[in-house]
């Protein structure tokens, strides 16, 4: 149901309305009190004075925002996809296809789409254009495409925002310390909070999402749209170093050979760990490319306020700041993204006894090479820390008491 992505947005806009009353708090927190003077820093910064305050506040922002951003690529890729859906059941409907005739129909199609996505993944000075500005005109290869993308996204959104986004907002509680589980806590957080758990159970509780994404993220198209996205997120950090975004792309390439060496590997006592009634196998990897899609839909919205952000009236002269402290920001997510994806993918690989001497150096190369990648990332979290000691917020509160 495309509605659980409303459902997921609505949980990640109660993490991003957490921010601003825990800076009020933390600011504030010693003001009245004997010996506290205006001007000084414990009056000015109260509780953000301590690194763990606002490091773990920053934690509650990167996830809001990754969770948004999520949540609203999957609410285009809907947007790309009904059109496109609407035309091409219309004229299989016309045609009387149906079943397996319509899954005929439809591999051409699919190899199409995996053909532009290959196409798409190359330096652009190797592309064919004639041949990728016909098959994104292609209706069929079109709805092929974003049906891969919007039945993994869908259920991504609803498991990553409502169920990860309801286990920070207990952090922003927690960082109101006895305060936060009162009626009148500051922006209501404690109900935010209740309220999230809800919403991790509307539209089917995890278990449904994390089903559902274990099939469809075996889909050929979808792996192919996730080597384009390797492709892509290679050439922006060749571009631009020290972003994090070779962190990500190492992330999805284990992930990748991870789900590949599922597919055809036993556990130690012969039985298949791609069966679909194994959850213990499936489901994990279902969490892992839930992380990995939010990290990559947030640096995708970076990047598009890098480059319009500069065209807004009001905000444009600043862009380059706003811009350095969200990229700190998926920096951030990005690592935590990867280090979930890795232990995850590692519990799978070992735990089962499943892989050969071989398949386990080449299955270290690569959760190294992640490892690795992660150079950085505390730099920018302590940038990210510190942005939120200075960030400005309105002296008043805009919300009732």
């Amino acid at each position: 149901s495309r509605t659980r992505v409303a459902v997921g947005l609505m949980t990640a806009a109660k993490l991003l309305s957490a921010v601003e009353p825990v800076i009020r708090y933390h600011r504030g927190r010693y003001r009245g009190a004997a010996g506290i003077e205006a001007g000084t820093p414990r009056y000015d910064q109260g509780i953000q004075m301590k690194e763990d305050a606002t490091q773990r506040l920053a934690d509650v922002w990167a996830t809001g925002e990754a969770a948004t951003s999520l949540g609203f690529e999957t609410a285009r890729a809907f947007d790309a996809l009904t059109p496109v859906e609407t035309q091409v059941l219309g004229e299989f409907a016309a045609q009387g296809l149906s079943g397996r005739a319509l899954m005929k129909a439809l591999r051409k199609p699919q190899a199409d789409a995996i053909e532009l996505l290959g196409q798409l993944g190359k330096p652009e000075a190797e592309r064919d254009s004639a041949r990728i500005a016909a098959l994104q005109a292609d209706p069929l290869v079109q709805y092929v495409w974003q049906s891969a993308l919007c039945n993994v996204l869908c259920p991504a959104t609803k498991l990553w925002d409502t169920g990860h986004g309801a286990n920070m907002l207990r952090e922003a509680v927690s960082l109101m310390g006895g305060y936060g589980i009162t009626e009148d806590c500051p922006g209501f957080l404690f109900y935010k909070w209740t309220d999230a758990q809800l919403e991790a159970t509307y539209e089917g509780p995890e278990v449904v999402q994390r089903r559902q994404i274990s099939v469809t993220m075996n889909n050929e198209v979808f792996l192919a749209q996730v080597a384009q996205w390797i492709a892509e997120l290679r050439r922006q950090a060749a571009a631009g170093a020290g972003n994090g975004l070779d962190t990500l792309a190492d992330g999805f390439a284990l992930w990748r050979w991870t789900l590949g060496f599922i597919q055809s590997a036993k556990d130690a006592e012969g039985r298949p760990l791609s069966q679909s009634q194994r959850h213990g196998v499936l489901f994990p990897m279902a969490d892992a490319i839930s992380w990995l899609l939010a990290a990559r839909s947030f640096v995708a919205d970076i990047r598009e306020l890098a480059a319009k952000g500069p065209e807004h009236p009001v905000v444009g002269p600043e862009i380059d700041g706003y811009v350095n402290t969200f990229t700190d920001l998926a920096h951030m997510q990005i690592a935590r993204a990867v280090g979930e994806a890795g232990r995850i993918c590692a519990e799978l690989v070992y735990g089962y006894g499943a892989a050969s001497a071989e398949q386990a150096v080449e299955f270290q190369a690569l959760r190294a090479k992640a490892d690795a990648a992660l150079a950085g990332a505390r730099l920018a979290k302590d940038r990210a820390s510190r942005a939120l000691a200075q960030v400005m917020i309105p002296e008043a509160l805009d919300y009732p008491q």
